[in-house]
């Protein structure tokens, strides 16, 4: 079954009628007004092109460091049976107090270039934190997982869903993606023996596993121009169709507020809370514990 596509969209109704019921949705209208020139393959390089860039596998695991104009040089223009490497470049703007090669610079030379999407919400936000009525954006500020994602044709992200409960949306600069996803009620068949995500399209699972599993929710190809919505707790799987580039970036907002602390308190060693601390670090005094975390959070939206 295909995604909904959407257009004209409401924050009030993406946020009552997608984010809280975890809806996934495709909005065909959201980069309509934002220069997507600025996003080529040939732009980036002419802009970028010896800036260090991160390397990943078909996950989040590092791989290597190298120049932006490499990764594309060395990926971009082959089929996918041809690329053989099928490295990932997702280049984040920083997410934790680390020194490391944050794509911050190039998001400050790209803001004009893009917006935030004007169906999301821009205030009450857990994270980034931001109170009622205090705005935050997108292309301006720091996000969790705010990335620019440049993929060669057969690159994948496998099967996984998005860390502590959080929302993520995907804009599609150039070419296109193949995703399925998988409704959080299929949770307990997409896990092996011990807990882990089975990668149930990779090439080398057997047709009898992938059937003896449910199938995708949803099926879709997210063409250049679209913005897909990810609700937290959905699993998902995108394979780049063709030579692509991409914005994402996560978030949590007021109205999934008890879902998140819910998830905090039950996972307290989650590695990922690092980046939750980093996010909320000039708001809680150095008091970072989870139920510190909550009580803050709770005491700023449920007055």
């Amino acid at each position: 079954m295909d995604i909904q596509r959407i257009s004209s969209l409401s924050k009030a109704s993406f946020v009552n009628d997608f984010l809280i019921k975890k809806q996934p949705v495709i909005i065909t209208d959201g980069m309509a007004q934002w220069n997507l020139g600025d996003f080529s393959p040939e732009a980036l390089i002419e802009k970028f092109g010896q800036s260090y860039i991160q390397v990943y596998n078909d996950l989040f695991d590092l791989q290597t460091i190298k120049t932006l104009e490499d990764y594309i040089n060395d990926n971009f223009g082959k089929t996918a049976s041809e690329n053989v490497k099928l490295e990932y470049m997702r280049w984040y703007s920083k997410l934790k107090d680390v020194d490391f090669f944050w794509a911050d610079d190039a998001f400050d030379k790209l803001v004009d270039s893009w917006s935030t999407p004007y169906f999301l919400p821009t205030d009450a936000m857990v994270i980034p934190f931001r109170k009622t009525g205090e705005v935050i954006n997108s292309n301006e500020s720091q996000f969790p997982y705010r990335g620019l994602f440049i993929s060669g044709s057969g690159a994948r992200t496998r099967l996984h869903k998005d860390p502590f409960n959080s929302n993520a949306v995907l804009c599609q600069f150039y070419g296109e993606k193949e995703i399925r996803l998988h409704s959080p009620e299929q949770e307990k068949d997409l896990l092996d023996d011990q807990g882990k995500i089975i990668d149930l399209y990779h090439p080398s699972i057997s047709e009898q596993e992938r059937l003896s599993r449910p199938g995708a929710t949803y099926e879709t190809t997210l063409k250049a121009g679209e913005i897909v919505l990810f609700p937290s707790g959905w699993f998902h799987d995108v394979v780049s169709a063709s030579d692509s580039i991409s914005i994402t970036w996560n978030f949590v907002h007021a109205s999934d507020l008890n879902s998140f602390c819910s998830f905090i308190k039950e996972y307290p060693d989650d590695p990922e809370l690092e980046t939750v601390r980093y996010f909320l670090k000039d708001h809680l005094n150095g008091k970072d514990d989870v139920l510190e975390i909550c009580d803050f959070l709770e005491g700023q939206f449920t007055k």
